[in-house]
């Protein structure tokens, strides 16, 4: 587990879990995979757009403090934030395509947690992963961008396959959920 096991810090009588400054909370991907299901029954298809802002946020933020720690050139920081991924245990991240001239970038995820905890589907599943794609992307290049789900284990493929675009809106790209 590298970095994020030697940043691991566990205070017992506060019952607080931490990695450097920051909280974190033990959640087991089934549970997750629950309250998906749940917002999915409430909401129908929308419910995948508040998944991917949730991980668009995230990784926004993740991002930006990579950002500050590594000061790294654009790819590096798209592994580093792979690795961090990973660590946390999102599944193995692997950057499958980078091409910041056209804004495009796409990762693979093997072992994602929420299509594994998910079960069987007809759609990709992977809604957190896909808007932190997205978050990612943003960051990247310092645009809009949107990120979808090509290939998903819920559908029975070996492994998550997410693309991103960024969105260049002064150049009169539209963009859209």
């Amino acid at each position: 587990m590298g970095e994020v096991s030697r940043d691991l810090q566990y205070d017992g009588a506060e019952g607080k879990l931490s990695i450097g400054p920051l909280r974190y909370l033990l959640v087991r991907p089934n549970m997750l995979a629950e309250i998906q299901k749940e917002i999915e029954d409430r909401l129908g298809p929308k419910s995948s757009e508040y998944l991917y802002a949730a991980g668009s946020s995230w990784a926004t933020g993740a991002f930006r403090r990579l950002a500050a720690a590594l000061a790294d050139e654009p790819e590096d920081l798209a592994h580093a934030m792979c690795r961090h991924a990973s660590e946390l245990g999102w599944g193995r991240w692997e950057i499958a395509g980078w091409e910041p001239d056209r804004q495009s970038l796409g990762v693979r995820v093997t072992g994602s947690p929420f299509a594994e905890s998910y079960g069987q589907s007809d759609e990709p599943v992977c809604h957190l992963i896909s808007g932190a794609v997205s978050g990612l992307a943003e960051s990247l290049f310092r645009m809009p961008a949107t990120c979808s789900e090509h290939n998903c284990v819920a559908q029975g493929d070996p492994a998550c396959f997410f693309v991103a675009t960024g969105h260049d809106l002064a150049a009169g790209d539209s963009w859209g959920w």
